[in-house]
């Protein structure tokens, strides 16, 4: 009942889902919601109480530790039940657990998300889903209520692999932007003005849409932290090592996170990189006008289109 787990309840609940019961390893977690929701004392419980399992957990070993065990989620699990994990984790670890449900006649969803997660809170996200298919025709229904784009990728692992990697190359554009963004200051421009010029040319994307104002309020998207942006960063370096695909570029930006985590801290927010530049230089990137700044998320032809809302555009 994290982040994750409080959205997607929310969004379930609001869109005539019925919501049987929730569990969190911190229970204080679970306060709060109304009374028809079962609180558990275990994943056990939850999966022996719900046809469907919604989970999203920090790390892999999180997921194992809630998947196993007289307490786990496949003590609990029997046929027909569905198990739907947003976790980004080890997809390795993913075909084992659905080896596993599958002797019981239950399933395994591997459904990674991506987008931010106040697109996330308005049903906004995309997620992408691996496993059965004919499970997933089942459950479309169920994260239609949380995301706008739901996209079936094929056997596990075909989701978390490209989940992963869209998570390398949002980190490899933060290192990038951090840079660009202080060659911009230091040359006296406006940084805003200089955002929204970058915005409409060929350099743009998605995160400079998005991670740009994060930096300029200076919160540096304190709602995922660096911890498990790390952790994810991680994720690829084992897929390259399996793969024995060399790394040389994105294994530099691994070098960079570290260091912000270290120097900054774990909980800091995952666009912290651009934070060593100011430190480094004494140079701040923030910058008024941004203070109210919110976005919504469209899906044009398969693809996250950005609308801004709270700030003024240049005429």
């Amino acid at each position: 009942m994290g982040h994750v787990g409080d959205a997607v309840l929310h969004n379930l609940t609001r869109n005539g889902f019925r919501v049987s019961a929730i569990n969190d390893i911190d229970l204080s977690k679970c306060g709060g919601y109304t009374n028809d929701i079962k609180i558990l004392r275990s994943a056990r419980e939850v999966a022996a109480e719900c046809d469907v399992v919604v989970t999203g957990l920090p790390k892999p070993p999180d997921v194992r530790a809630a998947f196993e065990g007289a307490d786990g989620l496949l003590a609990g699990m029997a046929e027909g039940k569905v198990w739907i994990d947003h976790t980004t984790t080890d997809f390795g670890q993913n075909v084992e657990f659905e080896s596993a449900l599958r002797e019981k006649g239950a399933f395994l969803l591997e459904a990674p998300i991506t987008g931010g997660l106040d697109a996330l809170r308005k049903g906004q996200m995309a997620v992408w889903v691996a496993g059965d298919k004919t499970t997933f025709k089942e459950c479309e229904p169920i994260l239609e209520a949380s995301y706008s784009t739901v996209m079936y990728t094929g056997r596990m692992g075909t989701a978390m692999i490209p989940k992963v990697m869209s998570n390398m190359l949002c980190c490899a554009q933060v290192v990038a932007m951090g840079e660009i963004l202080m060659i911009a200051k230091r040359s006296n421009l406006d940084l805003t003005t200089f955002w929204h010029v970058i915005r409409s040319s060929s350099g743009t994307s998605f995160l400079w849409e998005t991670a740009g104002p994060n930096i300029f309020r200076g919160d540096f998207h304190d709602s995922f932290n660096l911890d498990l942006q790390c952790k994810d960063i991680q994720l690829c370096y084992d897929m390259a090592k399996e793969t024995r695909t060399p790394i040389e570029f994105l294994g530099r930006m691994q070098q960079i996170y570290h260091r912000a985590q270290y120097q900054l801290g774990d909980d800091r927010g995952c666009y912290s990189p651009p934070r060593l530049m100011e430190e480094a230089l004494g140079d701040k990137l923030q910058t008024e006008g941004f203070e109210e700044w919110s976005y919504d998320v469209e899906n044009h032809d398969g693809a996250l289109h950005v609308k801004h809302k709270g700030i003024e555009f240049p005429k």
